[in-house]
């Protein structure tokens, strides 16, 4: 569509192409909307779409390149087929922004016909292959009323846009994972402090059932030697007191036959001393086991023994 393009440019193919065609594409890297006849027109009449072209951009650019105005003064010259000519004179009609971009070796006729003859006085720039990057740059700040596309002229705005949504997001992205962190760690302290709990009421609990089997234990070990020191005391308790007191009361009868019947067989024992070729050998010692027999009672009742003591000395 005519309406798309903001910036026209007219030159001549013989002389003016290469530079024509290198403003064309550092207009377009720098985002502004321009019509170059040989990549934008397609169809139609040549003539007709120049006219509506140049009519519709805001921007004229003319490249004045050596030999741009040599056609007008050859013989057998048809203006209407002169077409840099008639888009000169479609934008000085159309009251265009006319920029000129002069080359070092051109030179302006000393006559232009009526209708093109105000382009001499336009103000232009200079252009030199040394010194493009800086008459471009002029261009665009002073000389040109278009405007790159939107997105172009807020690139800058537009990538720190995106930079500081992009660190936004990651620092988004960062406090969740942060608070998911958080809240796995809390959830996994809540069940260690559960298992603790339950390890330590565990703990708890056997230490109480071993303490209360041991109080138990303890308490029947108690009962146990209660209960046998309480047999033991009811079975002394049925002994009869003449089995524990049974020495004291030996009788004196009881002692004096064991004495005789010690006497009696003591002649026995000593009846091989018969047989002795004297006889007071043996009666020597007669006396002296009977003594022995005395003495072997008085320990079984020691108190009858010390009255029968002084009749065996006398």
């Amino acid at each position: 569509m005519a309406g798309n393009f903001k910036i026209f440019i007219s030159y001549r193919r013989k002389g003016g192409y290469d530079i024509a065609k290198l403003v064309y594409d550092r207009l377009r890297l720098d985002g502004y909307s321009v019509f170059f006849d040989i990549d934008t027109l397609r169809s139609g009449s040549f003539d007709k779409e120049l006219e509506k072209r140049v009519k519709k951009c805001k921007d004229f650019i003319l490249i004045l390149s050596s030999g741009i105005f040599d056609r007008l003064s050859k013989k057998g010259y048809d203006e209407n087929e002169d077409w840099v000519r008639q888009e000169i004179n479609s934008a000085l009609q159309a009251n265009k922004n006319i920029i000129p971009l002069v080359q070092d070796d051109f030179a302006f006729p000393e006559v232009l016909p009526a209708d093109i003859k105000d382009i001499s006085r336009k103000n232009s720039l200079e252009l030199s292959p040394k010194h493009f990057e800086a008459t471009y740059e002029r261009m665009k700040e002073s000389f040109l009323l278009s405007k790159p596309r939107w997105t172009v002229r807020h690139k800058k705005h537009i990538k720190n846009f995106f930079i500081i949504t992009i660190l936004a997001f990651i620092a988004y992205l960062s406090v969740m994972a942060y608070n998911y962190h958080q809240k796995e760690v809390e959830t996994i302290k809540a069940a260690a402090e559960q298992n603790l709990v339950r390890i330590t009421d565990s703990i708890k609990t056997l230490t109480d059932s071993i303490r209360i089997t041991n109080e138990l234990e303890k308490k029947r070990l108690i009962d146990s030697i209660s209960r046998a020191i309480l047999d033991s005391i009811d079975k002394n308790s049925l002994v009869p007191e003449e089995t524990v007191n049974t020495p004291a009361k030996i009788a004196p009868e009881e002692i004096a036959p064991k004495e005789t019947a010690s006497v009696k067989t003591m002649p026995t024992k000593s009846a091989p001393a018969k047989s002795a070729p004297t006889k007071s050998t043996s009666a020597k010692t007669a006396p002296a086991k009977s003594t022995s027999t005395k003495s072997a009672s008085a320990k079984t009742t020691p108190q009858k023994t010390s009255k029968k003591t002084p009749r065996s000395t006398k």
